[in-house]
């Protein structure tokens, strides 16, 4: 019986010679992206399930609030992992005074997509 990942074996390098595919999604950024990416892609898709009057209540008790509420804690966590991580970035490169402007950015686009949801919510 061989052990994979035992104390004595050094872990086996991957490849370096192969980009990674999932590189993007490794990190905050990548993450944010894609977030905005699938909730622009729900809301689309949302929109045109609430056409119907005699259903669109249910739909959006169902289907469109729930996903409201975890896209809004989604956006809070991805909110305050990059303004920390940004703001660490910028102090560890000397840069202290302009920690502020790049949490601003990230906490307004996360404050603009919790918004944006929850506006689309209420117009359809």
């Amino acid at each position: 019986m061989r052990i994979f990942n035992s104390p004595e074996q050094a872990p086996a390098e991957p490849d370096s010679n192969e980009p990674d595919p999932l590189a993007r999604f490794r990190t905050w950024r990548g993450f944010l992206l894609a977030a905005i990416v699938l909730n622009v892609l729900f809301v689309y898709g949302m929109i045109g399930s609430v056409a119907d009057p005699s259903v669109a209540a249910w739909t959006k008790a169902l289907s469109w609030f729930p996903f409201a509420v975890i896209a809004s804690a989604l956006y809070l966590v991805l909110l305050t992992k990059l303004s920390r991580a940004d703001a660490d970035c910028a102090r560890a490169a000397g840069r202290a005074g302009r920690a502020g402007s790049y949490k601003t950015r990230y906490v307004f686009l996360c404050v603009a997509m919790i918004l944006a949801n929850w506006v689309a919510l209420f117009a359809a």
